[in-house]
């Protein structure tokens, strides 16, 4: 059986320093490795010790596979706040394109989707109040 050490989601940077920034500011992620190409990303909240990893990557970089060089092809990332408020004041002081406002779901949480310096779409959520 295979076990899996790690898990990490690249994104495909235009400015990977404009976008750590933008991680940073939005939702509180530290820096764990910067290059001149690459940066590494983590949580810093209550489960950290279930290591995530956000890469930002520049997107013609030698490094990413030529299938996904220069373009980003789909997906979105979720990434679970303790206030979704909050981070969408810190989005539309970011400048981020607000796709929808912080809304209840059918599934508990309270969802905002927002689109990243990329164009990433990027679906912050946090606990609905009970």
């Amino acid at each position: 059986m295979v076990s899996t050490n790690r898990i990490i989601f690249n994104i495909l940077a235009r400015d990977i320093e404009e976008t750590a920034l933008f991680y940073e500011t939005l939702c509180g992620l530290k820096r764990i490795y910067t290059s001149d190409w690459y940066i590494v990303m983590t949580p810093t909240g209550l489960m950290d010790a279930l290591t995530y990893e956000l890469g930002i990557i520049d997107q013609v970089h030698e490094n990413v596979p030529k299938a996904a060089r220069g373009h980003f092809q789909g997906g979105y990332l979720t990434i679970v706040v303790d206030d979704v408020h909050a981070a969408h004041a810190r989005a539309q002081e970011l400048g981020a394109e607000i796709v929808s406002p912080p809304t209840d779901t059918s599934y508990g949480q309270r969802q905002m989707i927002i689109r990243d310096p990329n164009s990433v779409v990027v679906d912050i959520s946090s606990p609905m109040p009970r």
